[in-house]
């Protein structure tokens, strides 16, 4: 089971629409996957549908509220989306919970204590964790709780901003409490290409991101498809297969798998 944290301090890049379509596409490759919603707007959980049918009461704070209890927990508040495809959902009780979490005995360990219990209940090959744009406690629950993280950006020159806060938290966490914490790569959104200065900035991000750090080759194009399929509650992929955006979205997953193989 490989966990992967998807990750910026910049809001408005397309963490979410990331996660849910590159969860949905991993899905459709065969392998079973769980997305974790971890922000408490809670878009994922909105994009996935689950808000409409109201079917689950129980989310992630509740998991989180019984593990600084110490209390057993009870069933897993996993709700099924598609064929191979699950999602444990996530509301402003959030909020609450991190300010309250801030007390807690090893605070920054509760996430990675549920997801070692998923690790001995569940045979999923990928947990996808969408985070809200913050360095707070819950970016640090999510990167002590993962394997990898992804970074979600675009090309934008603010886009460049806060990359030296999030390199400086994520060597904290590496350094104090998860040596084995990769770097899964980059992944460029939101995309112009017949925009020059998008190209340029293309450039501007590698060079801001590192030498040693992945960029996907698998650009993400900006389509007015992907809001419309959100809406809607469906992937790109289920609500316009043939489009850019949805082909884009199954070679990102096709390139993951790639070099995950490597």
């Amino acid at each position: 089971m490989k966990v992967i944290s998807i990750i910026n301090y910049k809001g408005g890049v397309g963490k979410t629409t990331v996660t849910f379509n590159l969860g949905a596409e991993l899905a459709k490759a065969g392998k079973n996957t769980l997305l974790i919603d971890f922000d408490g707007q809670g878009n994922l959980t909105k994009f996935a549908g689950i808000e409409k049918e109201n079917a689950i009461k129980e989310n992630i704070v509740d998991v989180l509220n019984s593990i600084m209890a110490n209390q057993e927990l009870r069933n897993d508040p996993i709700h099924r989306v598609k064929d191979n495809l699950d999602i444990i959902t996530c509301d402003i009780r959030k909020e609450y919970w991190s300010m309250n979490a801030m007390s807690a005995m090893g605070r920054e360990k509760l996430l990675k204590k549920y997801i070692l219990t998923l690790r001995e209940k569940h045979n999923y090959d990928y947990v996808l964790i969408d985070n809200a744009p913050s360095v707070n406690l819950d970016f640090q629950n999510a990167l002590v709780a993962s394997d990898e993280y992804l970074i979600i950006t675009e090309p934008e020159v603010a886009s460049s901003d806060g990359i030296f806060t999030i390199n400086k938290v994520i060597e904290q966490i590496k350094n104090e409490f998860n040596k084995d914490l990769k770097s899964a790569g980059v992944i460029i959104n939101k995309v112009q290409e017949k925009t020059n200065f998008h190209k340029l900035m293309k450039e501007v991000i590698k060079i801001s991101w590192g030498e040693d750090v992945y960029i996907f080759n698998t650009l993400i194009p900006k389509a007015i498809a992907i809001p419309e399929s959100e809406f809607e509650s469906l992937s790109i992929g289920d609500y316009s297969p043939k489009s850019k955006a949805a082909i884009a979205f199954k070679k990102l997953s096709e390139e993951l798998l790639s070099k995950g193989d490597q």
